[in-house]
């Protein structure tokens, strides 16, 4: 049972006593609920949201380069597949959203892209884990977060679908928590009556839920040390990556962020930078577009890198950071919020996963080319749209058929789509290729 004394005294702490005094308007069933649901609450986060380093403490972290990574690769591609091979790979992939944007209330992943299977998001990033998995002779793991939003209809789109032919217990699902959205004075908003406002508490929430959910003691039972993680709408992003994992293992990592050259200084990507003795990744949204240009004196953005959300985590790191309670911080920003009983602008909350990053001991970034692994699907039109992500993905099934010895020369907005059940990775198709055409001149489809 809540105990009312110390709640009041806590609420009032915090500026959030009109919450009691809506409580006191609800029948004693919804009040003694709502009121749970209250005393549940971290209030102090909410006061104290995160903020970003000042530019005078910015340095430069440690980026393996396209030299280094050649230089390497002998080395740590061996290291990262006897990593697949003796089951110590999972792959989590951040699932929460709902396809709003996209014109649509069901989960993301829910939504159709593929230019002539028609498969769902959801499909593709599977089958890249099924691929995987018949590589390297392992059912590796598949994590998948979702929120409150997203949870059921993900399960039921998941079940339908005979979990895409990944074997069975090898998908599982956990969700995220949610935190309360504030108006622009620090109040906490009501979504009705007796039922506060909330959001899913961002793909940050992952680690606290991977430990609630017992997801994460799980991995540590089955003998899993490092985990490849993705977003659901990056439809490039890899999984199957011997040389991200063998890096991790290699340098000793608690993480390793992939990152990429900037567009221009304005790209919407988190930066990875270096703060005292860590690394840490500063979000796009606690830059101003003077800061984000600025330079260091030999030329070179101090915010250069940007971070794709591609990232590989050691679980005994995860499983260091549960032990001592450690709590990811929220950010803030200002949206539009459907409160009751009136909308207005105020205060969305949300954590973000990199900022676990801080806390590693050893992190380091990993360069890549954005035109293999970063096609995210943020937008109904435009950029980063279903449109820019399938031609992304058909440009790079061009550059495999090419180096295959195939003569491409497609027509304008012809494309071509290869099913991850055939190859997942460019290693696999060059090693499966059997020659079946010497030149494309149209749209073209491969299944396995």
């Amino acid at each position: 049972m809540t105990d009312a004394f110390a709640l009041a005294e806590t609420l009032a702490k915090h500026g959030q006593s009109h919450l009691l005094e809506h409580a006191a308007t609800l029948d004693p069933q919804c009040r003694a609920a709502f009121c749970a649901r209250l005393a549940a609450i971290d209030w102090a986060e909410l006061a104290h949201p995160c903020e970003p380093p000042p530019i005078q403490a910015v340095g430069k972290s440690r980026v393996i380069g396209w030299e280094e990574r050649q230089a390497r690769a002998a080395e740590l591609v061996p290291r990262g597949e006897a990593a697949y091979r003796a089951g110590e790979v999972a792959v989590l992939m951040v699932a929460g959203g709902q396809g709003t944007r996209l014109g649509s209330s069901a989960p993301k992943g829910c939504f159709s892209v593929a230019p002539h299977s028609g498969k769902s998001i959801y499909q593709l990033q599977a089958e890249k884990v099924w691929a995987l998995s018949q590589r390297s002779g392992r059912s590796v793991p598949f994590l998948i977060m979702t929120s409150p939003a997203t949870d059921a209809e993900t399960r039921q789109f998941f079940a339908a679908h005979a979990d895409f032919g990944l074997a069975p217990g090898q998908v599982r699902f956990f969700c995220q928590g949610t935190v309360p959205s504030l108006s622009l004075d620090g109040k906490a908003l009501l979504a009705g009556p007796g039922q506060l406002l909330e959001n899913p508490d961002g793909h940050g929430g992952c680690h606290t839920a991977l430990v609630a959910s017992g997801e994460l003691a799980r991995l540590i039972r089955e003998g899993i040390r490092y985990l490849v993680y993705i977003q659901v709408d990056n439809i490039l992003a890899p999984v199957d990556d011997p040389l991200l994992v063998g890096l991790t293992a290699a340098e000793g990592a608690d993480v390793v962020t992939k990152v990429l050259e900037k567009a221009h200084p304005d790209e919407k990507l988190g930066h990875l930078v270096r703060v005292g003795e860590r690394d840490r990744i500063v979000e796009y949204t606690e830059l101003t577009p003077e800061q984000t240009r600025l330079t260091w004196p030999d030329g070179e953005l101090i915010y250069r890198w940007g971070s794709p959300a591609l990232h590989c985590w050691s679980v005994a790191f995860l499983a260091r950071l549960a032990e001592r309670g450690f709590k990811l911080p929220l950010h803030r920003s200002k949206k539009p919020l459907k409160s009751w009983p009136e909308p207005c602008t105020g205060w969305k909350n949300e954590r973000f996963i990199f900022d676990l990053v801080p806390e590693a001991e050893r992190s380091l970034g990993l360069v890549i080319d954005r035109r293999e692994e970063f096609a995210p699907i943020k937008n109904k039109d435009g950029e980063d749209s279903p449109a820019t992500a399938v031609r992304m993905a058909s440009d790079l099934y061009a550059r495999w058929l090419t180096k295959a010895g195939v003569r491409v020369a497609l027509p304008p907005g012809a494309l071509i789509e290869i099913s991850p059940r055939f190859a997942a990775t460019e290693a696999q198709f060059l090693a499966r290729w059997d020659g079946r055409v010497r030149e494309l001149s149209g749209p073209w489809y491969l299944e396995a």
